[in-house]
């Protein structure tokens, strides 16, 4: 029966319906009182110290218990066998290589597990724009590596930044070494300044990862592949991108009710947010902006938006409108 049939099929028949939703709760119920993950959450709740380190040494024991993780991986085969539309009960982790699910979520901690795709990763690697740039998250991040897939690793370091990051500072990234990774390896890495590119892998991946942000204000970065120079940030806080997210869609709904409240923003947020917040202010409602687009050029405390801003100023204003 060709996919389109059966999934019509299924779509039509209600008592199908319910049993794929019946069993999914059935394995998140029972999941959620194994010790596997109740004693992970009930460890986490008692934790005094919340640090980026105590929340990733929590993870790394839970990742540890590779044994319990691997039955928890038969159960949802073994079910999706049986059902092809049974919805395993986790969040879905999805990027242009990987996929997986969230198994653990305890903000500002999470743990995924996921599978790199070797033929999505080789086209990517081969693909028209090939590979430009070496990512640095802004996150502490632990792997434990279920499956090495016969990969090669690159290993990189960028210049050390604190949460008032510049452009500066970015300077270049360089190359620390390479290694094969086996089934079973584990390590650590700090991202604002630690990241790893996947060279060559021989077959799929498979990975255990846990994921906190690291000391003060998270910025993930990127370097040029070629020239390893630095050449952009963007934000790696959840909050913050949802404000920028909320704000550019404000704009995009013409909501200029909304103008004080975004104004609010520019004297609150991450620096890197308060410069997103003023562009979608500029347009949304130039003249609105201006008297706050002169205050943030003569007195933001962040050099890269006091500079923005005075280049926005002498681009679009005239001098007279600008003195």
């Amino acid at each position: 029966m060709i996919a389109g049939a059966e999934l019509a099929a299924w779509l039509s028949d209600r008592g199908r319906q319910e049993q794929s939703n019946e069993d999914a709760g059935r394995l998140a119920r029972r999941w959620g009182k194994h010790p596997l993950i109740a004693e992970t959450e009930a460890g986490l709740a008692a934790l005094e110290d919340r640090s980026p380190a105590a929340l990733i040494a929590a993870a790394e024991r839970f990742m540890g218990r590779t044994d319990e993780i691997s039955q928890l991986i038969r159960e949802m085969i073994a079910q999706s066998a049986a059902d092809p539309f049974f919805r395993p009960p986790f969040g879905i982790v999805i990027s242009e290589v990987v996929t997986g699910f969230l198994l653990c979520a305890d903000p500002p901690l999470t743990i995924a597990l996921g599978v790199t795709s070797a033929d999505s990763l080789a086209a990517k690697k081969s693909g028209v724009r090939g590979a430009t740039s070496i990512g640095f998250t802004g996150l502490l991040t632990s792997y434990r590596w279920l499956k090495g897939g016969g990969a090669t690793l690159s290993f990189w370091e960028a210049p050390r930044r604190g949460g008032e990051f510049t452009a500066q500072q970015g300077g270049h990234c360089r190359l620390t070494g390479r290694r094969t990774l086996a089934d079973g390896d584990c390590f650590t890495q700090d991202g604002r300044y630690q990241s790893f590119v996947i060279e060559h892998a021989t077959s799929d991946m498979i990975c255990l990862q846990a994921a906190v942000h690291a000391e003060e204000a998270p910025l993930a970065t990127e370097y040029d592949s070629k020239t390893l120079a630095y050449v952009g940030a963007s934000s790696a806080d959840e909050a913050s991108s949802r404000t920028e997210m909320m704000v550019s869609l404000l704009r995009l709904m013409d909501r200029g009710d909304a103008i004080p409240e975004i104004a609010g923003l520019l004297d609150s947020s991450p620096f890197h947010t308060r410069w997103h917040v003023m562009r979608e202010f500029l347009a949304m409602d130039s003249d609105a902006a201006f008297p706050h687009l002169q205050r943030m050029a003569s007195s933001d405390p962040h050099p890269d938006v006091r500079s923005a801003a005075a280049q926005t100023l002498a681009m679009f204003f005239q001098p007279a409108q600008a003195a």
